[in-house]
């Protein structure tokens, strides 16, 4: 007898023993096969893949497609041969381009070759190739491989992440209109900014998927509201899935008009009792006192993936974000909460003064970002967390002094102030949190106001040397500035003095010209008179002669 008959008979011998009190027993009525139609295993199979994932596969086999019929080719993939598809296939990966003429990134270009893998080996292909690793594409991959150290060439490896919504564009946008709960429209962004900002949702598909149930209202051990999601969302990460236990609630914040619990709970009563979706479009016409303000119509994916660029135009922020950098913002905050949590409440005792005791409730959300008023209210620095850094070289004996006394200063103010402060054992999580995290805002503002005093100090020690540099090079030139003018005037009086005696020269040259000429003229006409007169003279002489001779 073998094992095999050996298990079937204490099987059988167990069925026996269950059946023996006349009875049925309970698991001899639970049939362990359900009834399971060709139609269900069908749905099951199409099922495995994401809906993202069918999409890229449709997307990669429609590029493929215009890409044969613009070079006017045609192949069966039920009938082809490796060694038709390979010729192919190596000149398609070789001279794909995207509609712009350019070449794909590296994510898109992988993400053609695996949507046209997926496609050949899917039903109701099922050929059982493998386009990446099988002997007969080597060619095939050799050119996509060279393609990809092409695009790396260039730059096209390189991701552009979108970038999370910085604090002022926070500020502006809890406090702009766009999200303002006191009408149908701004109560139904804000629900949906604050439900992405404390849970993080993925994509356009699990915003249109939510439903009103998916959120759960809870209370903690000091009395203080907040709500849970019940929707597990699909992770697509090993970072997600691990975190997902530990994913973070969405606490109320006591005495806040913009408290996100308050605002959901208005949402929810909002709705009509019987929707399926949880974004529903606004009536065109409401009053404020109407019990419901939306109808059952729920919002499309379209316009949910349009939801934050058309939120930041209405506030008016410098950057229009997309739903991703709020997602971005989101995981942010979970990181700096996690890492407050676990530097502030470990490693490093937390203070609370009398007056954070009294500001804590009503929590202003404006605290988070308006760090020079957090400064001025909070009186308690804790000088263990800012970072020492080296001081400028040059420092006035005067700064130095009261650099000292403020120090001092603030040293009795914190040991007064730690002193006087009450035990946070009574206070609720959230507002321990809140606290944390001004108090860290606090510390690291106030390094850099530190940081940026020492670079005044620096500009005005350069300011000053600057200025004795001037003094000195005014000071010389003014020393020498009653000679400079005598120059400059000697220089132009120069060519003038010159000028004046070639025009004297020249005037007394003519001058004497024409005195030589006058008196040459004189002498001339002397000469000549004389001359005559002695030709009168010789010709009387010779008249006298002739009648003396008669």
């Amino acid at each position: 007898m073998n094992m095999f008959d050996l298990k079937c008979e204490s099987s059988s011998g167990e069925e026996e023993e269950e059946t023996e009190g006349g009875e049925p027993s309970l698991a001899a009525q639970i049939s362990r096969c359900a009834n399971v139609s060709s139609a269900d295993l069908d749905e099951l199979e199409h099922n495995r893949n994401e809906s993202s994932t069918v999409k890229q596969t449709i997307w990669a086999v429609n590029c493929f497609k215009a890409w044969l019929r613009e070079k006017q080719l045609t192949i069966d993939f039920k009938t082809a041969e490796k060694s038709e598809l390979n010729p192919v296939l190596r000149e398609f990966y070789g001279s794909i381009r995207t509609s712009k003429g350019e070449l794909y990134g590296i994510s898109s270009y992988v993400g053609l070759r695996a949507g046209l893998n997926r496609f050949i080996n899917d039903p109701p292909l099922n050929r059982a190739w493998n386009l990446m690793q099988d002997a007969e594409f080597r060619s095939a991959n050799n050119v996509f491989k060279g393609v990809v150290k092409q695009m790396r060439r260039s730059g096209r490896d390189i991701t552009a992440h979108y970038p999370p919504i910085s604090l002022e564009d926070q500020h502006m946008l809890k406090h702009s209109t766009a999200l303002d709960p006191g009408n149908p429209k701004g109560l139904l962004n804000k629900v949906w900014y604050d439900i992405q900002l404390h849970f993080g949702l993925r994509g356009k598909e699990g915003n249109r998927h939510l439903q009103p149930n998916a959120f759960v209202l809870n209370r903690d051990q000091n009395g203080f509201k907040y709500f849970t999601m019940t929707l597990n969302e699909d992770m697509k990460n090993l970072q997600e899935r691990e975190g997902k236990k530990k994913r973070k609630a969405m606490y109320e914040e006591p005495g806040n008009p913009l408290c996100p619990v308050a605002s959901l709970e208005k949402y929810l009563s909002k709705i009509p009792a019987d929707a399926k979706a949880l974004y529903l479009q606004p009536k065109r016409t409401y009053f404020t006192s109407d019990e419901i303000w939306y109808t059952a119509v729920p919002l499309g994916v379209n316009y949910l993936s349009q939801m934050l660029p058309k939120i930041c135009k209405e506030a008016g922020t410098r950057t229009i974000y997309t739903n991703h950098s709020l997602r971005l913002t989101s995981i942010q905050r979970m990181n700096e909460t996690r890492e407050i949590m676990a530097v502030c409440l470990h490693s490093v005792p937390v203070e609370i003064s009398t007056q954070w005791q009294q500001e804590s409730v009503p929590y202003s959300p404006s605290s988070e970002l308006d760090s020079s008023s957090a400064k001025q209210e909070s009186p308690v620095s804790s000088h263990s967390w800012v970072k020492q850094e080296p001081e400028p070289e040059v420092i006035q004996q005067e700064n130095m002094n009261s650099e000292a006394a403020t120090d001092a200063e603030q040293d009795k103010s914190l040991s007064s102030a730690v002193a006087t402060e009450p035990p946070m054992e009574g206070l609720p999580s959230s507002v321990v949190l809140t606290i944390t995290k001004l108090q860290c805002l606090l510390e690291s503002k106030q390094e850099r106001i530190d940081a940026l005093e020492r670079q005044v100090q620096d500009l005005q020690e350069d300011r000053k040397f600057l200025r004795s540099q001037i003094e000195n090079l005014t000071g010389a030139r003014l020393v020498s500035v009653p000679e400079v003018p005598k120059a400059s005037t000697s220089v132009f009086s120069e060519p003038r003095s010159r000028k004046r005696r070639r025009k004297c020269s020249s005037s007394s040259s003519a001058n004497n010209e024409s005195f030589t000429d006058e008196s040459s003229s004189t002498s001339s006409s002397e000469e000549s008179s004389s001359v005559r007169k002695k030709r009168r003279h010789k010709k009387k002489g010779k008249r006298g002669c002739v009648s003396q001779r008669d």
